[in-house]
């Protein structure tokens, strides 16, 4: 009897872990998701701002994290959503310039 009591109690621990980890990595997706569309209205938001980089980087975390449900929160914090914002906007900065040397390798191609 004793045994099975405590199979069920590590059953019944383990899911709650399982289901946390499932919901953080579930939300941590759909965090970087609308990261790309913040840093994107923030960007145009700030457009004539000059030197506006850190007001637009606090603006993107302020409405990710408003975002994230009360009992995720524990666990998406806001120094991982600024990890999150940072590297989302890195790769978005890395594929511009990507982009921007294959033009100019593309133009020194037709002269």
């Amino acid at each position: 009897m004793e045994i099975e009591l405590i199979i069920r109690l590590v059953l019944s621990v383990l899911t709650i872990i399982f289901g946390a980890l499932s919901a953080y990595f579930s939300q941590n997706e759909k965090l970087r998701n609308m990261a790309v569309k913040y840093i994107t209205e923030a960007e145009d938001m700030y457009k004539d701002t000059t030197k506006a980089g850190g007001q637009k980087f606090n603006w993107v975390v302020e409405t990710l994290y408003n975002l994230v449900p009360v009992p995720l929160k524990f666990i998406i914090t806001k120094p991982l959503i600024e990890t999150i914002v940072q590297s989302t906007f890195d790769s978005i900065e890395r594929y511009a310039k990507m982009q921007l040397d294959k033009s100019i390798d593309k133009n020194a191609e037709n002269k």
